[in-house]
């Protein structure tokens, strides 16, 4: 018999005599929701919170049971953390829940402060710092972030997530000899590791290491074999080492891997651009704008690509994209320069746009002609 249903008809039982013990909704709302019923389980929080407005577990409770919904809930989810922490402002673990709502929000600051507030309650766990420093990662505070995994490492030496993404934020700030000690203690902690393998490969290629950066991206592509990202940077260390045709290989196989991988296509089509294979650069191109629509570069050497292919007015539409994403980042001097290179593609479009006309018309009157020659030729064959 499952424990859970054991517990759960034990409280509901007790309930049938003490149906005012806001205790015990609490606790059938947290048996229904490890059932996965979750509709009935806030229904007996609500009922729980009905009775005892201050009780801090239903609300907690209440909290988690709406962020395993979905996303969608983070904001109702967070509003029940904040109702729990009213009461008991330094309970660590409602602390997490509520830093996990505010992630769900995307309120990347909130969710550090929260943390910072875990990290003062809870100085030795090294789980907090390590979230710590990611985000402050994500957000560029790169010597806090080193600080933080520092920290991390103080408390236990052999987390490879804090040395790998300590050798990132390192790499970063430009710490190129810090950077590459960090991401080598990550592969031999764990030599199976293929992300550590990947940012050691990262690393001694931003360092100007293309010899250790294949080796090192060599190792990881052993490990993990359908990881795209491994195949990019490959790509990239043959560019700096300018064997340009062996990076479109490392791309292109990481287009194999991921279809619809952004940075992938990106480097693919200025490798292509400066082999001067064009039509293969505008479909890189072309599949980059797809998905992503808020690159101003990539629309200029997007249109740049089509104006060598002699397709002015796709050069004319790229330009006129680039020239509103240049003007709404502020970017004066790169919006008058491709609105001339827009202008000068819109006057080659107009003449192509005549040509094209004009083309059509002699087709068409020769159609016709023909079509007439023809007609006196089978009017002749019915006389005879």
């Amino acid at each position: 018999m499952d424990p859970v249903d054991d517990s759960l008809r034990a409280v509901e039982k007790h309930l049938e005599n003490n149906p005012d013990d806001a205790s015990a909704w609490n606790a059938k709302g947290v048996f229904l929701a490890q059932k996965r019923e979750f509709g009935e389980a806030i229904r007996c929080l609500d009922r729980a919170l009905s009775l005892q407005p201050d009780l801090t577990s239903a609300h907690a409770n209440r909290g988690r049971v709406l962020l395993a919904l979905g996303p969608e809930k983070a904001s109702e989810a967070l509003q029940s953390f904040e109702s729990a922490l009213n009461q008991t402002p330094d309970d660590i673990d409602i602390l997490r829940d509520k830093a996990a709502a505010l992630h769900a929000l995307g309120r990347t600051e909130d969710e550090l402060s929260c943390y910072r507030r875990m990290s003062e309650l809870a100085a030795h766990e090294w789980g907090v710092w390590i979230r710590i420093g990611d985000i402050e990662l994500e957000l560029g505070k790169f010597d806090l972030a080193i600080t933080s995994y520092n920290k991390a490492i103080e408390i236990k030496d052999d987390l490879v997530p804090a040395f790998v993404r300590r050798a990132i934020a390192l790499a970063m700030v430009e710490r190129w000899n810090d950077a590459i000690k960090s991401a080598e203690t990550a592969t031999k902690l764990d030599p199976e590791n293929s992300e550590a393998w990947l940012i050691r490969g990262d690393v001694h290629l931003k360092a100007g290491k293309h010899k250790s950066a294949m080796k090192a991206l060599k190792k990881a592509s052993e490990l993990d074999p359908e990881d795209a990202t491994v195949e990019n940077t490959m790509g990239m260390v043959s560019y700096k080492d300018g064997k340009l045709k062996e990076a479109v290989k490392h791309l292109r196989r990481a287009l194999i891997r991921k279809k619809n991988y952004p940075a992938a296509m990106r480097n693919l089509g200025f490798v292509l651009m400066e082999l001067e294979d064009w039509e293969e650069a505008a479909k890189a191109f072309s599949g980059y704008t797809l998905l992503v629509k808020n690159d101003p570069d990539m629309f200029d050497a997007k249109a740049t690509a089509y104006a060598r292919l002699d397709d002015f007015c796709t050069a004319e539409e790229a330009w006129e994209r680039a020239r509103k994403l240049y003007k709404k980042a502020g970017n004066v001097a790169e919006v008058e320069r491709v609105i001339a290179l827009g202008r000068a593609a819109r006057i080659n479009c107009s003449k192509q746009k005549k040509a094209d006309k004009e083309h059509r018309e002699r087709e068409k009157s020769q159609r016709r002609f023909s079509d007439r020659h023809e007609l006196r030729k089978k009017k002749k064959r019915r006389k005879k």
